[in-house]
């Protein structure tokens, strides 16, 4: 049974990938993506995944609404990713495509690149009103109101769904995007990289408009980034990947300014700090904190290192970190580590 405060669970989540070779595509090795992963998202909260590119925290989402298995059907995804829904639970893992359909209502996503992810052969109306001709018994004019409603709670306007993806900007594109994601009226939204590929002042934009929206339909959000400062800002909770393992868990506030795990410090300690209270000609200007350089390169999922993934560029590892793979232990309230030469206060 799934926590009552939980909408989703994730349960020793792998997510395993063929490899192949060959004019025949002969499989050769797995990659192991995603291993052994555990996480759960509350109802109403903003759980930020973070780490860097390749770490496997898109493969994740991707799982979680299925898009894994329908893309490619020799992708081995094994463990629980349990959903609540209003009347029961459901394992996505176990279900079949057609048996999802009358679920995929619950779970909806924003993906990375507002330019390819809508059709341009589509009008605005047709691309976010398509949800609701599978997902729902509306007639036409009730889909042609909900799509002008949701345009104008995106930041739009009503007029715009007659227009055509290539009339609008990277941050519109996104802001459309965003309301078909809503068409549905979903419990959980999985945001990838939303905002990864907009303006600075656009990405700002979009995020309070997340926000906003997430208290007024009561949403549960999986944010997944790679711009730290980003996360801290929108996120209840922060979960920190490497080479597919979770290695640090909990409070936004905490994980952001109180990191345990060595990799979180030296991943935090590249992001800069506004200066305060100083000279007008020093304002805008950057403080950063004392930079944590890791030694190395970050090894393939092909051919991880014994034990814990990350010794082979930790700055404090010792012998007995090649031996047996930590798990997530907790140091702290609700701050969770996996490292086995780390204390909490």
């Amino acid at each position: 049974m799934m926590n009552k405060d939980n909408i989703l669970e994730i349960r020793n989540l792998s997510v395993k990938f063929p490899v192949t070779k060959g004019f025949f595509k002969r499989k050769v090795a797995e990659l192991a993506a995603v291993e052994n992963v555990n996480l759960e998202i509350r109802k109403g909260e903003t759980l930020g995944l973070v780490g860097e590119s390749g770490c496997g925290k898109s493969t994740i989402g991707k799982a979680i609404i299925n898009l894994l298995r329908f893309n490619s059907p020799d992708v081995k995804v094994e463990g629980e990713i349990l959903l609540k829904t209003e009347d029961s639970e459901i394992d996505i893992v176990k279900q079949s495509n057609n048996e999802l359909r009358k679920y995929r209502g619950y779970i909806q996503i924003v993906f990375q690149d507002p330019y390819s992810s809508l059709n341009p052969r589509m009008s605005v109306g047709q691309i976010i009103g398509e949800p609701l001709k599978y997902h729902s018994r509306m007639s036409k004019k009730e889909r042609d109101e909900r799509v002008a409603y949701l345009l104008e709670k995106t930041g739009m306007q009503a007029e715009q769904a007659k227009r055509y993806p290539h009339e609008f900007s990277g941050g519109q594109r996104q802001r459309i995007g965003i309301a078909r994601a809503l068409a549905t009226n979903p419990k959980l939204i999985i945001a990838d990289e939303p905002v990864s590929a907009l303006d600075v002042s656009i990405q700002a934009q979009i995020i309070n408009l997340l926000q906003d929206l997430q208290k007024e339909f009561d949403l549960s959000i999986l944010f997944i980034a790679h711009d730290l400062s980003v996360v801290e800002h929108i996120s209840s909770r922060i979960a920190v990947m490497y080479l597919g393992n979770i290695i640090e868990i909990g409070n936004s506030n905490e994980v952001y300014h109180n990191p345990l795990h060595p990799y979180s410090k030296a991943l935090l300690s590249a992001v800069p700090l506004p200066k305060f209270n100083v000279p007008n000609e020093d304002v805008g200007n950057e403080v950063k904190k004392e930079r944590i350089i890791l030694k190395g390169d970050i090894p393939t999922p092909l051919n991880k290192p014994s034990g814990c993934g990350f010794r082979t560029r930790c700055p404090i590892a010792k012998p007995e970190c090649a031996e047996k793979i930590p798990m997530l232990e907790l140091k702290e309230d609700e701050h969770y580590v996996a490292c086995f030469l780390v204390d909490g206060k």
